[in-house]
C-alpha cells in the first residue's frame, strides 16, 4: 500500500552565501589598500611629481569617452578629486569588509570602477587586459547577491529592526514540492523489528538525500525518483522484498518522464 507525503513549498537557496566571502574579502582589502596607498603617496598630490593626480587625469583623457569631463571638471580640481577618490576607496573597502550598507557600497564601487574603465583603462587592448572591467563584474555580483546576513552589520541591524530587513534581502528560487508516492513501510523505518540499519544510519541517509534535494533538485519527476531511491537504499538494510517494488516504481517514473 502506498501513501502520499504531504505537499509543501519552500525557498531553496541557489548556492551557499559563504561562497562569495573570498570575493568580498578581496574587493574590500583591494579598495582599502588602494585608498591608503593614494593618501600616503607624496607624489599623488604634488604637481611637480610624475605621479601627480592631475598628470594622470590628463593622460587618461586621451581617447576617453569622458574626455570633456576629465579635462573640464576633474583636471582643474585634481587634488580635490584625488582626495574624494582615495577616501571613497577606503570607505568602500571598510563597508564591504564589515558588511555595512553593503549593497550601497557595492554600487558606489561599481560606479567608480566603471568610471576608471572609461578613463584609466579605456585604451587597454584587448579590453580584458584592463582590470577595471573585471572589478565592475565583481561589484555587480556582490550588488545582486547582497551581504551574508550572519557575517555583516547589515544582518545584525536587520535582525533587530524589522524595518531594515531590506538590507539583507536575498534572491531565491521558490520551488513547489508536490506529493510523491512512497511505500508505507518506509514511514517508520527506525521502529521496524527486522531492521539491519541502526536508527542513526537511517537518519544520516535521510539527511543526505534532503541536502541533495535542497541544493540541486528543481524538477518534479527528479524529486519523485529521488524519494524512491532514498526508500530503496534504506530498504536494502530492512526488507529486501520492498526493494523489488521500489525498483519497479523508479522504472515507471523514468518511462513516464519523456511523455510529459
Amino acid at each position: 500500500m502506498l501513501s502520499k507525503s504531504a505537499s509543501d513549498s519552500t525557498q531553496l537557496p541557489m548556492f551557499p552565501a559563504s561562497l562569495l566571502l573570498p570575493l568580498r574579502a578581496f574587493m574590500g582589502i583591494t579598495f582599502l589598500y588602494a585608498g591608503a596607498q593614494h593618501l600616503t603617496d607624496p607624489s599623488y598630490f604634488d604637481a611637480s611629481k610624475p605621479g601627480y593626480i592631475g598628470h594622470l587625469i590628463s593622460q587618461y583623457a586621451v581617447g576617453s569617452p569622458l574626455h570633456d569631463f576629465l579635462l573640464g571638471a576633474a583636471y582643474p580640481n585634481a587634488i580635490t578629486f584625488g582626495y574624494v577618490v582615495a577616501v571613497g576607496e577606503i570607505l568602500i573597502g571598510i563597508a564591504v569588509l564589515v558588511g555595512f550598507l553593503f549593497r550601497f557600497a557595492a554600487f558606489v564601487g561599481l560606479l567608480l570602477n566603471f568610471i576608471f574603465f572609461l578613463s584609466a583603462t579605456w585604451n587597454a587592448f584587448p579590453f580584458y587586459f584592463g582590470s577595471d572591467i573585471v572589478f565592475v563584474m565583481c561589484w555587480l555580483t556582490l550588488l545582486l547577491t547582497g551581504p551574508q546576513p550572519r557575517l555583516s552589520l547589515d544582518g545584525v541591524i536587520a535582525s533587530h529592526f524589522s524595518s531594515m530587513r531590506w538590507l539583507v534581502i536575498a534572491r531565491s528560487t521558490r520551488v513547489e514540492r508536490k506529493a510523491v508516492e512512497v511505500p508505507e513501510s518506509t514511514r517508520d523505518l527506525s521502529a521496524t523489528t527486522e531492521t539491519k540499519l541502526y536508527p542513526k544510519q537511517v537518519y544520516e541517509i535521510n539527511r543526505a538525500f534532503e541536502r541533495i534535494n535542497e541544493q540541486f533538485v528543481r524538477h518534479q519527476e527528479t524529486q519523485s525518483i529521488l524519494e524512491l531511491v532514498r526508500a530503496f537504499v534504506i530498504s536494502l538494510g530492512i526488507d529486501r522484498k520492498d526493494a523489488v517494488k521500489l525498483l519497479e516504481g523508479i522504472k515507471n517514473v523514468l518511462v513516464r518522464a519523456p511523455e510529459q
